[in-house]
């Protein structure tokens, strides 16, 4: 998972297979640690704010849309970036903003789980 702080900036990158945006506004690992906080529509991280987020490789979307619902899995998808903090894949919006972030052309999620995946043909 890569965080951009900006076009002149440096990016922090994560190396997680798995990272959950809570509704708290918390960004969980597998551990269930937080790793990040959005704070007034930024994530920070290690003391530095981040508007943007990206996947490299393959990754899985789960949803869940209020608290309590089943989640919904979508992906794999190839270029997961996000655009006002809103989900993109292959410049095309998914419609959902992910927790933390408000975008009144998205959908908001009570939780949002990014995992990381291999397709079938994918080198190990």
């Amino acid at each position: 998972m890569i965080f951009n702080a900006g076009p002149d900036s440096p990016r922090t990158v994560l190396a997680a297979t798995f990272l959950r945006f809570c509704a708290d506004g918390s960004v969980r690992g597998p551990d269930n640690c937080v790793v990040a906080r959005s704070i007034d529509g930024v994530w920070r991280i290690r003391d530095r704010d981040h508007r943007e987020l990206g996947c490299e490789g393959a990754a899985i979307v789960r949803i869940t849309l209020r608290a309590g619902e089943p989640p919904t899995l979508h992906g794999p998808f190839r270029q997961l970036r996000t655009v006002a903090g809103v989900l993109h894949d292959a410049g095309a919006s998914l419609g959902v903003s992910l927790p933390g972030r408000v975008n009144v052309l998205a959908v908001g999620c009570h939780e949002i789980a990014l995992l990381s995946s291999q397709e079938p043909g994918d080198p190990g």
